[in-house]
């Protein structure tokens, strides 16, 4: 062996020189090519058969596990051992190269014998389980691959350990570090998802387990190919990427001769690569891709940057959500609530633990880890407390990296900057994302897409984390690179000279900031459900208009970047300006609300980066206490905002309920006070030299083109949304009304529910639908809306939100395909508990006004409330009297309950109708009507497990009369059944009809809606309930077309992934009188008439 020839120094008898670059890129290829090369062929050709294992099959797993993959098949088996065979000449000769490189750098350590041991054996056991497989002996093969990755642990950390200390061997560590570092972290979900797959027999747990096990092929396979960079041939002006061990290393072979020395009789050199030599000229594809490398460098750095800021923000508005659905499902505090307080993490950076803060202070790219880890914690099954808790870890985490990445440039203005101006475009993208995903971010934990139609709710946290991990390794290896520019940048000494008023000031205005944007600027529709007012409205809408708050925010941004603005936006002036469009917002509706709210985005947006400075400059040796102290004021506000929706079983929560203005108030003040210390900060700035923007500037304002073009787009994606919708029997006059109480849409294990409900009421050809608990515009919420799915994939464009956040109930919602005419929002009456609200809404169904009044009373808690609001609920029917109304509401009540209980004063003083008096099941809602004919009432479970929500979903059918149809269109007999049917219903309701006038008699019998004939009749009577239903209330509806029973599937178990009760409505087929001629149907028409009045006359059976 030798080292140091030149190449005019090499023996004649040289056969043959592979440089050993070449070698190690082989060798990376080909392991590369071997185990690509079996998941292509097995997904391709045995999909369903390595996808199986011994518990579950497709399309309960849908990833195959390595094992599956690379030995149970032909020809994928055959073609990976075939290729792992050829790889294993490269690695013994890379094996042998890498030992005698540290040897000749360390001649007296043992370190390099004992690498060289530990890659032997690591060989060996690779062959074992490679080519013993599971199918051939799962025990061998088992053990095999165990004590491989165990043997990986010396051996990567005697590689990160033998690579030299040095400027050129930098990037070589570093990869080291970072690949073995993410293999071993990577064994943690591994063995977790193994786990549940063997022990729990959890369905999709070793899917799972099979990504993280390809994870490990990959940093493995990566970890290897750090050796490119170890024997990398040197350039003319140094390669910062050359490791020194073995630099610019050939293996060179020769004849043997007689006059070889002993030395080197074995004709193997290792010796340099010939400096002299003419370098072979690149081939032009080689070229291109550099030249591609180089132009995308900054445009990739950038991306990834902008990527993690939207990864931050989706994480975090995550997090109120789960923490909400844990109080709202026990009706109390959880526990979980503490997780909200996860962002005070920073705290950790001025704790006495040197290594720890230090480490995680100087190591900006270990926190960001954070974000992948809340994206990944969508995997985590179980009913939602193990995701919650990952995703708050998360956010600890990626809170701590915020900081340290700030406090990396906080010398550096130019580049502060640029990260707050990063920061917010995070922001708005996620903003983006949400708009044109129907207000739903599909990277949250409680997002997930599956081949399973009843648990796919739209997410795509795999793509999501994949783009994360690429941003996460593009961030990390070129975030070195900077940190000696930032180190040797000129700039005030932080905290020199600054007051600690001043520090306190900055402080309560950062928290106040971040809130602010927290609560209105983080989805496009915030500001329009504070503006909306109910119909006639010619907006704003959430789409299209959600599209100009982003333009507003992106404004901000535009302002943020531009020195001369900042000034403006810094100015007592702008902040009254802010204040007074706070108060626009809050005081108006309509167009004046929602442009205050823009303009107060553009004002909170616009002065994120002054108080990132005025904070890092209140920081003196660690920013650990004033962002931790800055996060606890925001977590603070957060609970304000909170409380003033507080449930009757919210400690204190009288303090704060429905006073939206005093925390609104509250935090423009906070915002204001942070005001305060910017105007030093401003003349310190000034005296800095403007720097260099060319580059990020361009960056920002193409990125901010991007994002205005991609919400035009999505809106001409949604175009046929606004297209009038069509209901499901227009010929019958039919229409179905719904009502369900949704929890905010997130169901019993804490996943998002809009694509469920969606098909629910799709099954249901529900025409009409109310919901209640449907306000999310606030931070608990996510700032998200729940009906703009439902209403977008069933063609239902008139939406009615109801009162908006700023009117402090939990929400109401009406989505319709009828026209919405007129609605009006009223705040029910609610002296002690939280506010109710109702929306009272006239549609225009088949030309005939038709009101609908969806509401819900208070708790159980506070029967005054209840009292109060139902009496107001009467007030409003009765004062619309005769018209046709349909009421849909959550009263808290057991039916006919005698008075001050809501039953009576809704029914009764509302002149309305029961739409099933014999049902009493129920408790929450009611279904009430007037002046229509009723055809079918159905109360439907709360749906498969997970539940939707724990409360049941009602449906009632309607045919609206023909106008004047029951003055004109009846007979004799029909007017004789109408007596009959209004006398059978007055004796069953009226408690002292000795004392009731004539009047009030002939109102009554105007209340109750007349018989429907001709293709309507129904004759409805008592029988028993069939055996396979869990009803209590079975009135069979007979002689009515397939088309006004209720669907099919209802009646069919477990149809569509939802188990279906119904309480009312024929099972079966036709009735007869649907196969009679004309003349035979006129005549039963009137046998039915007759026997009506018959039963009616004898009491035998009661009509409804």
């Amino acid at each position: 062996m030798k080292e140091g020839k030149n190449a005019a120094d090499l023996p004649n008898d040289l056969l043959c020189a592979v440089h050993a670059e070449r070698l190690a890129q082989l060798h990376t290829l080909l392991s590369a090519a071997a185990f690509l090369s079996a998941l292509v062929l097995g997904i391709s050709l045995h999909y369903h058969k390595i996808v199986r294992n011994q518990y579950y099959g497709y399309p309960d797993e849908w990833f195959p596990s390595v094992s599956a993959t690379i030995g149970d098949w032909y020809p994928e088996r055959n073609v990976f051992h075939l290729l792992i065979a050829l790889t294993s000449g490269p690695r013994f000769l890379l094996m042998l190269l890498t030992f005698l490189a540290h040897r000749l750098q360390r001649p007296t350590s043992s370190l390099p014998s004992t690498l060289a041991v530990a890659a032997v054996l690591r060989t060996l056991l690779c062959g074992g389980w490679v080519y013993v497989t599971s199918s051939d002996h799962a025990d061998a093969h088992d053990a095999c691959m165990v004590l491989y990755i165990v043997s990986n642990l010396p051996y990567m950390t005697l590689q990160v350990l033998l690579t030299p200390n040095t400027p050129a061997a930098r990037r070589a560590k570093s990869a080291r570090r970072l690949l073995g570092t993410s293999f071993f972290a990577t064994l943690v979900p591994l063995v977790y998802f193994y786990l549940r797959h063997k022990s729990h027999r959890i369905a999709g747990a070793y899917s799972i387990y099979g990504l993280f096990e390809w994870t490990l092929i990959v940093l493995d396979i990566g970890f290897d190919s750090v050796s490119i960079l170890d024997f990398a041939a040197p350039t003319a002006a140094g390669s910062e990427g050359v490791a020194d061990p073995g630099t610019g290393v050939e293996l060179a072979v020769r004849a043997a001769s007689a006059e070889t020395t002993a030395s080197e009789s074995n004709g193997v050199y290792l010796s340099p690569a010939d400096p002299t030599a003419e370098a072979q000229e690149p081939g032009a594809v080689v070229k291109a891709l550099r030249r591609l490398d180089m132009a995308s460098r900054g445009v990739r750095g950038w991306a990834a940057e902008v990527y993690l800021a939207f990864l931050f923000w989706t994480n975090l508005t995550a997090i109120g959500p789960m923490i909400f659905y844990s109080s709202v499902w026990a009706m109390g505090l959880s526990g979980d609530e503490v997780a909200l307080f996860c962002i005070i993490s920073p705290v950790i950076l001025s704790l006495p633990i040197p290594f720890l803060s230090s480490f995680l202070l100087n190591s900006p790219t270990f926190g960001d880890l954070g974000l992948l880890v809340g994206v990944a914690s969508r995997y985590l099954e179980g009913e939602g407390a193990e995701r919650l808790r990952a995703a708050a870890f998360g956010v600890g985490l990626a809170a701590i990296a915020r900081v340290a990445s700030w406090w990396e440039v906080r010398k550096d203005p130019a580049r502060l900057e640029g990260r707050a101006l990063v920061f917010l475009l995070g922001l708005v993208f996620s903003v983006l994302i949400k708009f044109a995903n129907y207000s739903l971010n599909p990277l949250w934990p409680f997002m997930r897409s599956s081949p399973n139609l009843k648990e796919e709710n739209g997410g795509w946290n795999g793509v999501g984390l994949a783009v994360g991990v690429w941003a996460w390794c593009e961030v990390a290896l070129r975030r070195r690179r900077g940190r000696k520019a930032v180190v040797l940048a000129t700039a005030p000494t932080n905290g020199a000279g600054h007051h600690w008023l001043a520090g306190i000031a900055s402080t309560i205005g950062f928290g106040s900031l971040f809130f602010l944007l927290h609560y209105l600027c983080t989805d496009s529709g915030t500001t329009i459900a504070w503006s909306w007012n109910g119909y006639p409205s010619t907006g704003p809408f959430a789409f299209p208009h959600g599209a100009s708050t982003i333009a507003a925010l992106s404004a901000g941004i535009l302002v943020a970047s531009t020195p001369r603005y900042v000034a403006i936006a810094r100015s007592p002036v702008a902040f009254a300006a802010a204040s007074a469009f706070a108060a626009a917002l809050y005081a108006f509706d309509s167009w004046p609300s929602f442009l205050g709210g823009c303009l107060l985005g553009i004002c909170a947006v616009s002065l994120f980066p002054s108080f990132l400075s005025s904070i890092l400059a209140a920081s003196t040796s660690s920013p650990g206490i004033p962002f931790a102290l800055a996060f606890f004021y925001y977590a603070v506000l957060e609970l304000a905002s909170t409380w003033t929706v507080a449930y009757a079983f919210v400690p204190a929560g009288w303090l704060l309920r429905e006073r939206t203005d005093v925390v609104l108030g509250w935090t423009m003040a906070g915002v204001g006070i942070g005001l305060l210390p910017l105007r030093r900060l401003a003349a310190s700035q000034a005296s800095s030299p403007t720097p260099t923007r060319s580059r990020r500037t361009s960056y920002l304002h193409i990125t901010l083109l991007f994002i205005s073009l991609a919400s035009v787009f999505s809106i001409i994606h949604h175009r046929s949304f606004f297209q009038p919708g069509v209901p499901y029997h227009a010929e019958e006059r039919l229409f179905t009304a719904g009502i369900w109480t949704v929890h905010f849409g997130l169901d019993g294990y804490m996943w998002e529910s809009s694509r469920r409900m969606a098909q629910f009421f799709k099954e249901a050809e529900v025409d009409v639908i109310a919901m209640l608990e449907t306000d999310d515009h606030r931070v608990v919420g996510g700032n998200r809306d729940i009906t703009q799915y439902i209403a977008h994939s069933l063609n239902m464009p008139y939406v009615d939100i109801g009162p908006g956040p700023q009117k402090n109930t939990w929400g109401a919602a009406l989505i319709s395909k009828f026209p919405i005419l007129r609605s009006s929002h009223h705040l029910l009456p609610s002296p002690n508990g939280e506010l109710a609200p109702a929306i009272y809404a006239t549609l225009d169904v088949y030309g005939t006004e038709v009101d609908v009044v969806v509401a819900h009373n208070g708790q159980e808690e506070d029967p005054l409330d209840r009292e109060l609001q139902s009496k107001e609920l009467g007030r409003l029917m009765r004062e619309s009297w005769p018209k046709p109304t349909v009421f849909l509401g959550y009263l808290v009540t057991t039916p006919h309950a005698e008075r001050p209980a809501p039953y009576k004063l809704v029914v009764d003083d509302g002149k309305m109708l029961d739409i099933s008096p014999k049902d009493l099941d129920r408790w929450c809602q009611y279904i009430l009507y007037r002046g229509l004919h009723r055809i079918g009432y159905a109360r439907l479970s709360r749906g498969s497990n997970p539940s939707v929500t724990d409360s049941e979903a009602q449906l009632g059918k309607f045919v609206v009369p023909l106008p004047r149809a029951n003055k004109s269109s009846y007979t004799r007999s029909a007017e004789a059944a109408k007596a009959a049917f209004a006398m059978q219903q007055e004796g069953r309701n009226a408690t002292s009809t000795e004392d009731e006038d004539e009047e009030q008699k002939e109102e009554k019998a105007l209340r109750i809606p007349p018989i429907p004939l001709e293709d309507y009749v129904s004759h409805l009577h008592a029988s028993p309930a069939p055996l396979d239903t869990d009803s209590t209330v079975w009135t069979p509806e007979r002689y009515m077309p397939p088309s006004l029973r209720f669907p099919a599937q209802f009646y069919e178990g477990n149809a569509g992934g939802h188990r279906y009760i119904v309480l009312t409505g024929e099972k079966g087929g036709e009735g007869p009188n649907y196969m009679m001629d004309p003349e035979e149907k006129e005549w039963r028409r009137l046998w039915e008439i007759d026997e009506l009045e018959r039963l009616a006359s004898t009491g035998e059976c009661g009509v409804q």
